[in-house]
């Protein structure tokens, strides 16, 4: 089903070795700019050999995903019921989802040819959606900005630029999108919050594990099948950075942390993949933090108002 696809082809063009090396530092500060924005997080990068990118030719990504809402009434009536890692997982997003009022904030940085800071934000308000990327260095300046109204109604993105580590500055215009062509083009709608695919069939169970912390919370390790767990967030990276083709994943290593009755507090991902633009092939390593806070509620900012990215206070959950 998931079948390897051949290299792409190397250029024919030929340049000096002043030409390559000056082409290869030019695109190499590109391809990082752009990725970091495509995956809200902090990466280390270097220039590779590529990788054959995964055919998902007939590829069903529902068959692969368990029914979260039925898995938390299932829960809610028993929680001492024996749930699996990824069973557990999948109830405590679910739980995040339906709360009325949510948002996180995730918090990265990447080792690059320059440093490179990100920041990341989720806000729910009723029925009311936004997420903010930023990605900046003396390379980068990137922004996006997505709203949502109710669910079902489709998504305005805003791109503009980042004039500080956690300032964006955007347009009047947006881009609309009905939601079935925002998922097409991004991976998921607003409201679905969380964009990998979790379920037994999608994990390697032998390497999950569940601990209970000293406190009461509940701390979840996922080591994800690179193939099946990552299907929509390689469609949100090859949109978000313009790559040449989905990215190969060598390893997808997600840690999240819950109350004793399933609510999100945290999660780290830990992710290496390899991705194609310009026709530079990067190894890159992903580590962000996210910090939840459910049921908690904060205004949705106009469309040049600053996100307070501050995480002072914040629990070291790992």
């Amino acid at each position: 089903m998931l079948n390897n696809l051949c290299a792409m082809k190397k250029s024919k063009e030929k340049k000096n070795p002043a030409e390559k090396k000056k082409t290869a530092f030019i695109y190499s500060g590109i391809v990082i700019g752009a990725l970091l924005l495509g995956t809200g997080i902090g990466v280390t990068i270097k220039l590779t050999t590529s990788q054959a990118e995964v055919d998902y030719t007939g590829f069903n990504p529902s068959a692969y995903q368990d029914d979260a809402s039925k898995l938390l009434n299932e829960f809610q009536k028993n929680p001492k019921q024996d749930f699996s890692e990824s069973e557990l997982v999948n109830i405590g997003l679910e739980k995040y989802r339906q709360c009325e009022n949510s948002y996180s904030i995730g918090v990265g940085a990447a080792e690059t040819i320059v440093n490179q800071t990100i920041r990341n934000a989720q806000i729910k308000v009723g029925n009311q959606y936004f997420e903010e990327s930023l990605s900046r260095s003396s390379m980068v300046s990137i922004a996006t900005r997505v709203k949502q109204d109710g669910i079902g109604n489709g998504d305005l993105l805003y791109k503009g630029k980042a004039s500080d580590t956690e300032i964006g500055e955007y347009p009047s215009e947006a881009t609309y999108y009905t939601s079935d062509g925002y998922k097409e083009n991004w991976g998921k709608t607003l409201d679905e919050m969380f964009i990998y695919i979790i379920s037994d069939a999608s994990v390697n169970q032998e390497n999950c594990s569940k601990e209970i912390l000293e406190n009461g919370n509940i701390k979840i390790t996922l080591d994800m099948n690179v193939d099946i767990a990552s299907y929509y967030y390689k469609i949100q990276m090859k949109s978000m950075s313009n790559l040449s083709g989905l990215p190969v994943f060598e390893y997808l290593r997600h840690t999240y942390v819950f109350t004793s009755d399933m609510t999100l507090l945290y999660s780290h991902a830990n992710e290496k993949y390899q991705a194609k633009m310009a026709g530079i092939a990067a190894n890159i390593h992903n580590d962000i933090k996210y910090y939840y806070h459910a049921n908690e509620k904060i205004n949705i900012p106009q469309l040049n108002e600053q996100i307070n990215y501050s995480i002072e206070g914040e629990i070291d959950y790992e």
